[in-house]
């Protein structure tokens, strides 16, 4: 169906055509989504990596949950670091018309979109195989028949085993990025994008007035042949999103992530199924709604990505402890009660102890401190005697 009649009918200002087909720039959840996006990812690049020297300096290292969150540390600190790379990039080229992301070259260009989406990847099932071993060492689903079953299956090797086979599956599923992508430049505008087809004309009054700027950035290469874009366009929507990215890690992440998770999970289920069956109904009125929900639900994803070291840090007493000993926080009296009784012990815990002891009994303390001053001053008196 052409959608251009349909678009002409409605009379569409190219403000809201170019909003939902071709870039949301400077819309309100445009600004949210960089805004949060900026602080959630410097807030978890700095959680992730104090976890990671957490995990490393205090950990026991033949755990299996110490190589889980080692790894998600790293995954989860390289994830943000391209979010925020990519939301530096959005408000520079929109503010300044400044492209921080010009690769000029297409191996540059497939190298960043390939290492991007490996780390997505990662970071995604990394949490889906943490949680798997949490589940299976508490639960014990096989105690009856096979005892030590899960302490064979849960421990540092195998846990090491299942990162590995992550990153190699990881690298194989993204290769078609490598193959099939090229540093491509178009003009601005609905008229350019990929969504839209047919000719409309509208007053060119109301369009951008960057419309003669370039935008470059890794694209399908447009040498391919018709095949070849129809398979990685399928490949790219619904094996990499919406199966490896999206349903199948939601679906195992559901119980544990739901508020955080889910929603971006349906938003990305929805805009996969809807964009490309958009020329059968022409609501433009949907798309945009759609982009709407979901830059607010990659935000809540990056929000997720960002606060996980407070879930695996701060959540547990051991960890929680050391980061605090590590930061130097235990100088504060504030934080002495969330230190473990080991950690008190290495700091010194006479010192610890009597500030519990001052806290918790006022009343004795005052009064075992006037009996000092009593005994101090009839010692000054009997010395004047003397003299």
């Amino acid at each position: 169906m052409n959608c251009a009649i349909e678009l002409q009918r409605n009379n569409y200002s190219a403000k809201i055509l170019n909003q939902a087909m071709d870039d949301d720039a400077g819309s309100w959840w445009w600004w949210t989504n960089v805004i949060g996006t900026l602080l959630f990812g410097s807030i978890g690049i700095i959680g992730n990596i104090i976890c990671f020297l957490v995990v490393c300096r205090f950990s026991k290292q033949h755990h299996s949950f110490v190589e889980y969150l080692r790894s998600l540390a790293i995954f989860d600190f390289l994830s943000l670091l391209f979010e925020c790379i990519q939301s530096l990039h959005d408000l520079f080229l929109y503010l300044f018309s400044i492209n921080l992301l010009n690769f000029r070259s297409s191996i540059l260009c497939k190298f960043y979109e390939y290492s991007n989406h490996v780390i997505i990847l990662l970071a995604c099932w990394t949490i889906v195989g943490l949680t798997f071993d949490r589940l299976i060492l508490v639960c014990d689903p096989w105690a009856k028949k096979w005892p030590n079953l899960s302490r064979r299956i849960c421990n540092s090797k195998c846990a090491k085993g299942i990162i590995l086979s992550l990153i190699i599956l990881s690298l194989i599923i993204n290769i078609p990025h490598i193959l099939y992508q090229e540093w491509i430049c178009r003009n601005p505008g609905y008229q350019y994008s990929a969504a839209f087809i047919g000719k409309l004309y509208l007053n060119q009054t109301q369009l951008n007035q960057t419309s003669k700027r370039l935008i470059c950035q890794c694209r399908i290469s447009p040498h391919l042949s018709r095949f070849k874009q129809l398979l990685y366009i399928r490949w790219k929507i619904y094996v990499l999103h919406l199966l490896c990215y999206t349903l199948i890690p939601a679906i195992i992440l559901i119980a544990s992530n739901t508020v955080l998770y889910f929603p971006h999970a349906i938003v990305q289920t929805l805009s996969i199924l809807i964009f490309p069956n958009y020329h059968r109904h022409c609501h433009i009125r949907s798309l945009i709604r759609i982009r709407i929900l979901k830059r607010l639900s990659e935000l809540l994803n990056i929000a997720a990505l960002g606060i996980n070291f407070f879930l695996y840090i701060l959540g547990i007493k051991h960890y929680r402890s050391s980061a605090i000993q590590m930061l130097g926080l235990h100088h504060f009296s504030v934080f002495l009660p969330y230190l473990t009784v080991e950690h008190r012990n290495s700091i010194g815990s006479n010192l610890c102890t009597s500030r519990k002891f001052i806290r918790t009994n006022p009343q004795i303390n005052n009064s075992t401190i006037k009996l000092l001053k009593i005994q101090n001053n009839k010692n000054n008196i009997s010395k004047t005697e003397n003299l």
